[in-house]
């Protein structure tokens, strides 16, 4: 019996793994039906285990491969099954399942990429929020009695740390607790579309992380639309899909509003032309070159391998440049908490000495 899995969901490793190992066994001679029941007797992946249980039989009955991933299309996302279909229809599924995999491939390294660089400057933080912890509930109520017992007036560094640390004591538990709750309701809250593209709006146009998030779309959208285009899906089709598999929404918005002004007979970069505010200059122009040269898709594959290079290089500049900024505001913090306890100290025992 095919069961389906409690948590049900296809990640991009899973995409990865199916594309790449059946286009290998297809390439062996093997038939179709044969390679799907290898994949997913060798899958560690319980969700592609049960896609692969439920399509076996309906390849066996002579339904097409894209047809039978059509009843997953939430899980696997129309693109990824109308480069499937594409390429049973012109005779280059085995092409188009490589294809996909080393570009799948190129955005999961991406990804990882972003992630493992913010491991660190997490670190750091997370220490730094340690350091708090442990100076408002250990050092603090210690140090409290004597401060209260000088009898001089305290210092201005000193009332603040008081301040914010019988705050802290106070109210840390359910600031704490807030922020807890935040943390884990923030993903519920992206499921409302408004709220999701009020997010993405704002992470396109926020200065400190605009230019990273502007280059991964346009790696995503170059990569995307090139995929099909190569696949021999016609410009506006192509752009359908491409727009509809986009993670921003803000993009994707503008995207597809481009099908109907290009299904009316205009250039792709006529309609980038009209969106300059997103998409840029080296970008439009190079669109509009590889429209006039015949040569779109592969004008598309290099944009994307270029700003793959760009992001992979910026986003080493931001977390470097991050990192002494964080190590900055620790420094200060730490100095800023001796200097509150040290000075009135200090002060007592010049007077005492006098």
């Amino acid at each position: 019996m095919n069961k389906k899995p409690f948590i049900f969901r296809v990640t991009l490793n899973d995409k990865i793994n199916f594309s790449r190992n059946l286009a290998l066994l297809l390439k062996s001679g093997i038939s179709l039906s044969e390679a799907l029941i290898i994949l997913r007797e060798s899958s560690s992946s319980k969700s592609l285990r049960y896609i692969l249980g439920e399509i076996i039989n309906d390849i066996e009955r002579g339904q097409f491969l894209a047809t039978a991933l059509e009843k997953f299309n939430n899980k696997l996302g129309n693109f990824f099954v109308s480069v499937i279909r594409v390429g049973e229809y012109t005779g280059k599924l085995t092409d188009n399942l490589e294809r996909l995999a080393i570009e799948f491939r190129k955005i999961e390294k991406l990804r990882s990429k972003m992630i493992t660089s913010f491991i660190y400057p997490s670190f750091i933080i997370g220490s730094m929020i340690g350091i708090i912890v442990l100076v408002v509930y250990f050092l603090f109520p210690r140090l409290l009695p004597i401060f209260q017992n000088l009898g001089v007036e305290l210092p201005l560094t000193t009332k603040i740390f008081l301040s914010v640390s019988l705050f802290l004591l106070n109210y840390g538990i359910y600031l704490f607790l807030s922020l807890l709750i935040l943390f884990f309701s923030f993903p519920l809250l992206l499921r409302f579309q408004q709220l999701k593209y009020g997010f993405h709006f704002f992470l396109i146009h926020f200065p400190l992380v605009s230019g990273l998030i502007r280059k991964y779309v346009l790696a995503q959208f170059s990569r995307n639309l090139a995929i099909l285009l190569e696949s021999g899906l016609p410009i506006v089709e192509a752009l359908k899909l491409s727009g509809e598999s986009l993670e921003n929404l803000v993009y994707q918005k503008i995207v597809l509003e481009g099908v109907d002004f290009i299904s009316k007979g205009h250039s792709l970069g006529e309609f980038l032309q009209k969106n300059k505010k997103y998409f840029p200059y080296n970008f439009i122009q190079m669109v509009i070159i590889g429209e006039k040269s015949g040569n779109l898709a592969n004008t598309l594959f290099y944009l994307a391998e270029n700003y793959d290079e760009e992001l992979d290089i910026d986003l080493e500049r931001f977390v470097n440049s991050l990192e002494p900024l964080i190590l900055i505001i620790i420094a200060a913090s730490v100095g800023f908490i001796a200097l509150a306890v040290i000075t009135p100290i200090y002060e007592i025992s010049n007077k005492l000495s006098r």
